[in-house]
């Protein structure tokens, strides 16, 4: 009995001890978080909001630095943010739901679906959806424009107000940069294809449909698009790029929300989001394995890409997302003119990390992002 009793006491102070270390641990990945971002914005690196998650419990969030700078209003974890290119997995999710329906299939070409409008130059006629999603399909992006358009980082060609037919019609006179399926080139223009895509399936405006098939389902209650700069929607942020000349911040500059339909969103829903990667509620079990797969591994060994997602296997390194963590994890971040954005799912949710930044190019996305998952992954193996 005495023996029963003594094994008894130990096990219960191991599990002290192990809980005790745990709690260590995590006190001191947020005191090293939050001396993080304290730095970045004291810094003029980081004005905006943060939330990590560990196995779905909110680990650290923070809102920092200021949200509108004409009334001096101080950001909040509520306010809204343009979330860039984060949006991709958005539009990819929505394309592997209407395959899942029946709408479309993965191997359908993009010409096929282009049947309705009508447009004065080409497309290759073998482009296909699975080559879009992944940036193979050889079409063009900005960098591709005539020159008056790419002036002052695109400023003119973000302000074209193009219908969906006018759109195709202008890419479809854009050089292409290769043939498709023989190479990895990141094209914006195929993803916008994609939603103009996602709509004529759907017969429904793009901020319908995200609604619809997402922010509801996923209780994404600050999450949502829209095509029009009149709307006025609260909690929004403005975004700010800093003027070295003058020593100042200046206000982002004019873009045609149309444009490939921005997406806006808190720090906390996109923590939901990546939480929601890894969940059966929003895709089937291979639906999920085709976003998180590497399906750029017969054409190159510098890049890794999903659907909608930069791709590591915990094995080896890529140009592009690479933290310098030996886990697997997806990521994606954005930039457009004043934001910067980023979303990562390490180990199918063992961390969640969602940030977005008002300051423009000050904001060094990914050296932020390396910086933060070495305080997690570290602080784990120091003791």
């Amino acid at each position: 009995m005495k023996k029963i009793v003594l094994f008894t006491v130990i096990i219960g102070v191991v599990a002290a001890s192990c809980t005790e270390q745990k709690r260590k641990n995590i006190d001191s990945q947020t005191l090293r978080l939050d001396s993080l971002f304290n730095h970045e914005h004291i810094s003029g690196r980081f004005d905006g909001t943060v939330v990590i998650g560990k196995k779905g419990v909110i680990l650290y969030e923070k809102a920092i630095g200021i949200s509108n700078r004409v009334w001096n209003i101080p950001m909040r974890l509520d306010h809204r943010f343009d979330i860039c290119s984060i949006n991709k997995s958005f539009v990819a999710t929505l394309i592997l739901i209407a395959v899942e329906e029946g709408r479309l299939s993965l191997d359908d070409r993009l010409v096929d679906h282009l049947e309705v409008f009508s447009y004065s130059g080409k497309f290759n006629p073998d482009i296909t959806i699975h080559q879009m999603l992944t940036h193979t399909s050889g079409l063009p992006d900005y960098g591709q424009t005539q020159p008056d358009l790419s002036e002052n980082l695109f400023r003119m060609f973000k302000r074209k107000h193009f219908t969906n037919a006018e759109y195709v019609d202008f890419i479809s006179n854009v050089q292409a940069v290769n043939d498709p399926g023989v190479q990895f080139y990141y094209s914006n223009f195929a993803y916008h294809l994609l939603i103009i895509l996602l709509e004529g399936l759907y017969q429904l405006p793009f901020p319908e449909l995200l609604d619809q098939k997402l922010c509801k389902p996923l209780g994404l209650l600050h999450t949502f698009s829209t095509v029009s700069n009149g709307e006025v929607f609260e909690k929004m942020v403005e975004g700010y790029n800093y003027e070295e000349t003058t020593d100042s911040w200046k206000r982002n500059q004019f873009i045609d929300l149309t444009l490939g339909r921005r997406i806006f969103s808190t720090a906390h829903d996109l923590y939901l989001w990546g939480l929601a990667m890894d969940s059966p509620s929003i895709l089937s079990v291979e639906s999920a394995r085709l976003m998180h797969a590497n399906h750029l591994k017969d054409i190159t060994y510098e890049f890794s890409y999903g659907y909608g997602w930069v791709v590591f296997d915990g094995k080896r390194p890529y140009r592009m997302g690479d933290l310098g963590i030996d886990r697997k994890y997806i990521i994606h971040g954005g930039a457009t003119e004043g934001f910067k954005s980023m979303l990562i799912n390490i180990e199918n949710g063992e961390y969640i990390v969602a940030f977005l930044a008002n300051t423009g190019d000050q904001t060094n996305e990914m050296e932020l992002a390396k910086k933060i998952a070495n305080i997690l992954i570290n602080s784990e193996n120091e003791n």
